[in-house]
């Protein structure tokens, strides 16, 4: 639209010089000239706005410069030679500016380089014909067949056909990186999708087999219950109710899981920041674990030899650390211990929780925080599981601004230690 401008600014302003005896009463040699310094400026701004992008200052630079310019054909408006020399001047001097900074996008944009140097040349060539039109004085005029002149309207011929190949292609060029990039969004809004239907197919899996399966159990320990009642003995009674309860605390730590790994898929998990007191938040998560670890008779060591305080989400950390002490109960053998330590470097905190129990190779380490995998390993009272917890574990700690990872030895037991923040930033 500029371009077009421009043309529309020169071809009026060639009009009134041709035609200067129909409008006697315009002062056609100023306006002609305001004219075509305007169009020089209009065109340069048009060629270095070739990406769309509203360049503020370059306006002022570019607004500021036709007003000089046209001030200095107003003082010397009896002048021709002043005012020839001014108008080459100022079209020197804006495809000069286009020049620069075109050859500044060089590395951006291959094409430009290429209208750079014609610009660079026009611009050069302009200082030469100021020259001429100071060697020539008052008698200048462009019209008159000399053979600068000619070679001065060659060159502007080959200049504007270059400018116009040139701008051809560096639109296309444009045109082709904005396709590309619009290319990669569609690319990054497809692995969105696709990852939001892998997180949609494993929450039906888990919903249809992991969650149907404990509500059966409570079902028929319930129906057992309610049916043979009076014919039941305390003993058996008190076991079938514990099994009730393990039951349903399991199920209800794994529809929390779900809940919340869900939330974090679709990015609707947002932090709740507030000062904790570590020691606190662990013994009320052992506290929650502790039914569970005494049915298999297994012991959780705590003793915290500083009460140390953190600036993190309390619901988060108390997620982690319930999913990794479940964890180390599911895979502890009857009678065995689970160990949870603490300890400060600088201005992060190391949480390490190991057991005893049964351990893994280095292929399975490999594969236990990447719920692709579909491995869920039976525990060592049968416990089945959902796989989702350790995935739960690395996201919400990555979402502390932490780090987590294991060491394990098959026979040896399980050591998972995660680190954190102590000051969390918001």
């Amino acid at each position: 639209m500029l371009l077009t401008l421009s043309i529309i600014f020169q071809t009026v302003a060639i009009f009134l010089f041709s035609n200067h005896n129909i409008f006697p009463v315009l002062n056609t040699v100023l306006i002609n000239n305001f004219l075509m310094i305007s169009s020089f400026a209009i065109a340069s701004f048009g060629l270095i706005s070739f990406d769309g992008k509203v360049r503020k200052n370059l306006i002022w630079i570019f607004s500021i410069s036709v007003l000089l310019f046209y001030s200095a054909i107003l003082i010397a408006e009896n002048n021709l030679t002043v005012i020839h020399i001014t108008r080459t001047l100022s079209c020197s001097f804006f495809y000069g500016i286009s020049a620069f900074y075109l050859f500044n996008h060089k590395s951006k944009y291959k094409f430009s380089l290429l209208l750079s140097c014609v610009l660079f040349v026009y611009s050069i060539f302009q200082l030469i014909r100021v020259f001429d039109i100071y060697q020539t004085g008052p008698d200048y005029s462009l019209l008159k067949v000399t053979t600068f002149n000619n070679w001065f309207l060659i060159i502007s011929t080959f200049a504007i056909s270059s400018c116009n190949v040139g701008f051809i292609m560096l639109l296309k060029e444009v045109d082709q990186k904005t396709i590309l990039k619009k290319n990669l969004i569609i690319q990054k809004n497809q692995l969105k999708l696709e990852k939001l239907n892998q997180t949609q197919n494993k929450l039906f899996s888990i919903i249809a087999h992991d969650l149907r399966s404990p509500f059966n159990n409570i079902l028929g320990l319930s129906e057992l219950l309610l049916a043979n009642g009076n014919k039941t003995n305390h003993s058996s009674s008190e076991e079938y109710i514990n099994i009730i309860n393990t039951t349903a605390q399991n199920t209800l730590a794994l529809l929390d899981n779900l809940l919340n790994w869900a939330r974090a898929q679709t990015e609707e998990l947002s932090l709740n920041l507030e000062t904790i007191m570590l020691s606190k938040i662990i013994h009320e998560t052992i506290a929650l674990k502790t039914s569970v670890a005494k049915a298999k008779n297994i012991t959780i060591h705590y003793s915290p030899t500083d009460d140390l305080e953190l600036y993190t989400d309390k619901n988060i950390l108390g997620t982690i650390l319930r999913n990794l002490i479940s964890n180390a109960i599911k895979f502890t053998n009857q009678g065995g211990e689970i160990n949870i330590l603490t300890t400060i470097n600088q201005d992060h905190i190391e949480i390490s929780i190991s057991d005893n129990g049964v351990g893994m190779n280095e292929k399975t380490i490999h594969t236990i925080f990447d719920l692709s995998s579909h491995i869920s390993s039976i525990g060592t009272a049968d416990e089945k599981g959902s796989g989702l917890g350790l995935v739960l574990c690395i996201e919400f700690v990555k979402k502390l601004g932490g780090h987590i990872g294991v060491k394990s030895e098959e026979g040896k037991g399980s050591d998972f230690k995660f680190t954190l923040p102590l000051n969390l930033s918001k």
